[in-house]
């Protein structure tokens, strides 16, 4: 039978990681004191930009209540839908989809932009402190990661051994068969649980050098087809570093200009992905979310993503060079509309940021909404992947969207990460949390009688009759982590 090569078109879709949508992810997860420092910047870096002010005292007194928008208003609340939404009977939240194209640069002229949203300064008490600050590791975030993506206690164990070893810049610093030799593990289970790892957030981490790292990157944006993906691939970037391009084009039989946008897209990656981490930096714990009661009777709640740092808005002096009819030169013309072009993009991803930081969090109340009024007793199980389908985007994205973000709700402060957690049977078929779980544990412990304290069996009796089953090395596992000492040690005489 005669073989033949013949050309075929093949239609797919792929995500393709662009400079802007990089700069978006980027400001998606920065904190929030990163994030006032950035607008700081842009507003001194891109001359069309301004920094808006209240200008509700300015307004005109003629003005009627046909001005308002009455759309824009929570008449039960009196709050901004832009600002705060309800959870209430699991609504869905009207939030546009975070397209781009839908927005009008106009809109940020003059009576739009960033800003800040007014809240009230929460009072101080020992879940509430200010003064406490944030102080996750590299490691933290990626173990965390790892126990919301497999069900497995052998996974777990690979995984958890192959993150001991990466280092603080993110890049592994054992081999893996190495790994897999002094554990016991079968090998091919030490690639599988790292191929895992390495599209964890930060991407890349778990790296074994610098071309697997960007490779990753490049992949997990969808750019496993381009022309940086090739270069890095083929073993051109010590080449690059020479400044070797007419070889490095001639190689890959393309042009330069070709070679030096491939580049650009390169430069936007990270080489360290661990960097964010390290140094480790501490920040003052202020609320990215809050939480409040609206009506005791009903229990009406609102959410609120308070806006920090400067109010941006496209200045409208720039904004009459490209719509008046004056005399100005192409050159001008050009370098205005870059400007704005850029400055758009900024308000956009910081308002996209809003947005699905808000959208996120409507959904993790919807379903841990006991929580607000029973505490971690009520916790349900939730994993990324739920959160994830909830709001139709990627864990990787739920993932950022919570990283080192505090909600300030009626029980207290907390991480959003609190609120997600493995699950264990009941005997009614449901899942209980293990957050819950832990909370319960606290609880009996509490409560024993401190000259004969319960031990593990102990617990896993008053467990059992709480309905929930529970194997007795997870207990053991809870309380370690509960900091609980063992039964002997609890003892008073």
């Amino acid at each position: 039978m005669e073989m033949k090569l013949q050309p075929t078109i093949k239609q797919s879709q792929q995500i393709v990681m662009t400079p802007k949508l990089q700069q978006a992810i980027k400001i998606l997860q920065m904190p929030r004191m990163e994030l006032s420092q950035y607008l700081t910047q842009q507003l001194t870096e891109n001359p069309v930009l301004e920094e808006t002010y209240d200008e509700v005292e300015e307004s005109s007194e003629a003005e009627t209540d046909d001005d308002l928008d009455e759309s824009e208003i929570d008449l039960e609340t009196g709050l901004s839908e832009t600002d705060s939404a309800t959870v209430e009977d699991l609504p869905e939240l009207d939030i546009a989809d975070d397209n781009f194209g839908d927005m009008d640069w106009k809109d940020y002229f003059e009576t739009n932009g960033t800003g800040s949203s007014e809240w009230e300064e929460p009072e101080e008490d020992d879940r509430r402190n200010n003064d406490a600050v944030v102080t996750e590791t590299l490691q933290d975030y990626l173990l965390w990661q790892l126990r919301m993506s497999i069900d497995s206690d052998l996974d777990y164990e690979i995984g958890e051994t192959i993150i001991g070893e990466i280092s603080d810049d993110g890049y592994l610093a054992t081999d893996a068969d190495d790994i897999a030799k002094s554990f016991g593990f079968d090998i091919a289970d030490v690639d599988r649980l790292l191929g895992l790892i390495q599209n964890f957030d930060p991407t890349g981490c778990g790296s074994r050098n610098l071309e697997e790292c960007l490779l990753i990157q490049l992949k997990a944006g969808g750019l496993e087809n381009s022309l940086a993906y090739k270069l890095i691939e083929e073993g051109h970037l010590r080449d690059l570093g020479s400044n070797k391009y007419p070889q490095v084009a001639k190689s890959l039989g393309v042009g330069i200009d070709e070679v030096q946008e491939a580049i650009e897209e390169i430069s936007n990656l990270e080489s360290e992905p661990g960097r964010q981490f390290s140094p480790l930096r501490n920040e003052y714990i202020v609320p990215d979310v809050i939480i409040e009661k609206i009506d005791d009777r009903d229990d009406k709640y609102v959410i609120k993503v308070p806006d920090y740092g400067p109010g941006l808005r496209i200045s409208s002096f720039y904004r009459d060079i490209l719509t008046s009819n004056k005399q100005v030169n192409d050159d001008t013309r050009k370098f205005v509309q870059s400007k704005i072009d850029s400055a758009l993009w900024v308000l956009e991803s910081v308002e996209s940021r809003r947005k699905t930081i808000q959208k996120v969090t409507k959904a993790i109340f919807d379903i841990q909404k006991e929580y607000l009024d029973n505490g971690d007793e009520a916790l349900k199980p939730l994993t990324l992947r739920e959160i994830a389908e909830m709001v139709d985007t990627h864990e990787s994205t739920v993932s950022r969207a919570i990283r080192n973000r505090y909600v300030q709700t009626p029980q207290g402060m907390e991480k959003l990460k609190h609120f997600f957690g493995s699950g264990l049977s009941t005997k009614s078929g449901e899942m209980a949390s293990s957050t819950s779980v832990k909370e319960i544990i606290k609880s009996i412990v509490e409560n024993e009688d401190s000259k004969k304290p319960l031990s593990d069996k102990d617990i896993g009796t008053a467990l059992s009759q709480k309905g929930i089953k529970i194997a007795r090395r997870t207990i053991a596992k809870y309380r370690e982590e509960l900091n609980i000492p063992p039964s002997n040690k609890r003892k008073q005489w």
